[in-house]
């Protein structure tokens, strides 16, 4: 690819409009016309259609977060203006880390030098206490992305090793200040009135950059030790593994929940103006867009020197929009005590049971805006009770108590996947039943709402996606027949099925692979992954891909599913 550099707006109109009409390309879901070449990036943001995709979970928190970057300016091309990633964790120690615990991630809420209160503390009294009145307040004097740091991450990968010997003179830098250690960086970035960096996204990629497969000589830190490749956490043996392990945590709950309130601060409202005062997300003046208008200075010398201080105290993105960036579709909320180690050491409540049946299924679903917050727990014997909280100081939980009586087939045994609960709370979907079927009650009243058939022999496991905006999801029912059928649940009507009345559901794929009972399944709707194990010892992961065609001879669009299965022995 060739770059060009127009000395200004107006130059770029009429080279577009000589151009072919090509738009930004086809990927963002914008029609290629010259006024998209054209558009602002804010344009663009509120003209695409990547939002609503990633809300309703069809692309992953890595692919919006590149498109964000992308027309905000952010490009590999141009390291001064590097795309954007966050950290998202907070355990680089620990042997093992467990991605189920909220303390061993960040608080996207907060910009990265206000996640350590003392630090904060000082930025804010940096702020507060300014008087210069030539240059505007800000919290920081650094960046979160320089030309300088993406090098320093990039620093052992060419050409970036090349760009870094040109920028440092010829030399490295001093073994202490390299990037040598993935838990120390984390700790500078945390403590280091200078160090806010954010990552590139590389780290959730790219294992390579870890690596000092050129055996540079990147000299000896002040203690003894030797740098050469990266030293990674404990808990990742090889670049490989830490690559996959933070790309899990990107794409995690807790981050998916909570990442449109770090888009706000890098992206969004609270980028510029009051709410980044408030903040503490106020960056030195010539960080921001529009902040100098380069065109008007005809001193040569003089641009040079105002283009050189913009390189040294990084660019802001382009801000994509003034409101708050509406959040993805997630069964989770998120508080800002779930990032607290004394939180996992605070008890919240016991239930106890009356029967002496194991429980065998608990569901918590108790997030914030949800008209019926419960726990619910099913024993061995299908009794099933929904647990809520009273708003008093010690109190027991009001609970109400069903028991699911319909005759199972006699050879089943009752475990946790045979009971799915729907995120509101409200219904709950039972298999192991003699004619085949899985079946759905009523959490309230334990009414028997939904009769589903469509297997060839007893049903022997479910399983739920995460739920969209609404309360639609996918449930999957696994069979003694071998097979898988997925179905779709309507979280307006509560039925399996597009039928209004529930009737004659049928399902969205029928899933083959297994010889054996299917025993246990798991499904990611968002990443189309459906993974099922059987008692032949045999797992099977399926690849779900939708595409939609426009008929022919009709106007409506018609859904095609591919579906790849890999077995796994």
């Amino acid at each position: 690819g060739v770059m060009f550099n127009f000395p200004d707006q107006a130059t770029v109109k009429k080279v577009v409009n000589c151009l072919p009409r090509v738009g930004i390309g086809a990927t963002f879901g914008l029609p290629q016309t010259r006024r998209i070449s054209l558009a602002s990036p804010r344009q663009i943001f509120k003209a695409s259609n990547m939002t609503q995709r990633w809300q309703h979970r069809e692309i992953s928190n890595f692919e919006y977060l590149m498109f964000l970057n992308t027309i905000a300016g952010r490009t590999y091309n141009d390291l001064n203006q590097y795309p954007i990633f966050p950290w998202v964790l907070t355990n680089y120690e620990s042997d093992e880390l467990d991605l189920t615990l909220p303390s061993n991630f960040r608080d996207l809420s907060k910009p990265i030098g206000a996640l350590n209160p003392k630090r904060a503390a000082f930025f804010a009294e940096r702020y507060e206490s300014w008087e210069d009145e030539q240059v505007p307040k800000f919290h920081y004097g650094t960046h979160y992305s320089t030309a300088s740091f993406a090098l320093a991450w990039l620093l052992r990968i060419e050409p970036f090793t090349t760009l870094f010997l040109n920028l440092q003179g010829g030399k490295f830098d001093h073994a202490d200040r390299t990037f040598s250690s993935i838990s120390r960086a984390w700790r500078n970035s945390q403590r280091d009135t200078s160090d806010i960096k954010e990552l590139i996204p590389e780290f959730y990629y790219l294992p390579e950059i870890f690596v000092n497969s050129n055996d540079y000589n990147l000299g000896v830190m002040d203690d003894g030790t030797v740098v050469s490749d990266v030293e990674l956490p404990p808990w990742a043996k090889t670049p490989e593994e830490f690559v996959r392990i933070n790309r899990l945590a990107l794409e995690s709950e807790f981050v998916s929940c909570q990442l449109h309130q770090w888009i706000d601060l890098i992206f969004g409202y609270k980028q510029q103006g009051p709410e980044a005062a408030r903040s503490l997300n106020v960056f030195y003046y010539l960080t921001y867009e529009g902040a100098v208008n380069l065109s008007s200075i005809t001193d040569p010398v003089l641009r040079e020197a105002v283009e050189a201080q913009i390189r040294s105290f990084g660019q802001t993105p382009s801000q994509l929009l003034i409101e708050p960036h509406p959040p993805r579709s997630s069964a989770m909320q998120v508080s800002p005590l779930m990032f607290t180690d004394q939180a996992q050491q605070d008890v919240i409540m016991v239930l106890k049971f009356p029967s002496n049946s194991p429980v065998t299924h608990v569901a918590a679903n108790t997030q914030p805006g949800l008209t019926n917050p419960a726990v619910i727990t099913v024993t061995a014997n299908r009794l099933f009770a929904v647990n809520k909280w009273h708003n008093l100081p010690a109190s027991n939980t009001g609970m109400h108590r069903r028991q699911i009586t319909d005759l199972l087939d006699q050879s089943i045994q009752v475990h946790s996947q045979c009971f799915v609960i729907t995120s509101d709370n409200r219904y709950i979907l039972v298999c192991g039943f003699w004619d085949k079927s899985f079946r759905v009650y009523s959490t309230d009243s334990g009414k028997l709402m939904q009769v589903v058939f469509g297997h060839w022999d007893v049903v022997t496991c479910l399983a739920r996606s995460e739920s969209y905006i609404g309360g639609n999801c996918y449930i999957l029912s696994g069979s003694r027949d071998a097979t898988l059928l997925l179905w779709y649940w309507n979280g307006k009507t509560n039925i399996v099925g597009d039928n209004p009345r529930g009737d004659f559901a049928t399902p969205r794929a029928i899933l083959t692979g297994h010889d054996y009972e299917i025993t246990c399944a798991t499904i990611c709707a968002e990443l189309g992954l459906v993974i099922s194990g059987s008692k032949g010892k045999k797992a099977v992961v399926h690849f779900l891909l939708f595409i939609k065609l426009e008929s022919s001879c009709r106007k409506d669009l018609i859904n095609f599913m591919v579906i790849l299965s890999l077995n796994l022995f």
